[in-house]
């Protein structure tokens, strides 16, 4: 006969955990994650991260001090935006991330604005390098 290192006590507790958790368990497992219809409209009326590639950021005195050149999407769930800045075409200059939450997108005049911000204090950050 095989003996068991734990009491017949202890053995009949995990059975009754198990049983009186098991329905729980399957409707955990089953939820369905879906939008609402508000969430469904604040999503059709959002940007694409396609459509705001290579677009110029001005500051608050609508002077041009960068292009987005990339999006990076965090595993903290945070966004940034990598902004090429000292070489216009988008494709050149120095990368620096920025939390895309900083930016401010001016629907009147499509201008996509990063206020309280300089060309030379983009400059001075530092210099974005992706690992992936």
């Amino acid at each position: 006969m095989i003996r068991s290192r734990f009491s017949w006590p202890s053995q009949a507790v995990v059975v009754l955990t198990i049983a009186a958790l098991a329905p729980w368990m399957n409707r955990a497992a089953a939820q369905e994650v879906g939008l609402t219809p508000l969430e469904t409209n604040e999503v059709a009326r959002g940007y694409r991260a396609e459509s705001l590639k290579l677009k110029p950021v001005v500051n608050d005195k609508s002077e041009t001090i960068g292009r987005i050149s990339d999006f990076i999407f965090g595993k903290d769930g945070n966004i940034y935006a990598v902004l090429a800045v000292g070489d216009f075409t988008g494709l050149g200059g120095q990368l620096v991330a920025i939390p895309y939450r900083s930016l401010k997108l001016d629907e009147s005049s499509s201008h996509i604005v990063l206020p309280g911000a300089s060309r030379n204090a983009l400059q001075k950050l530092p210099v974005f390098v992706s690992s992936r």
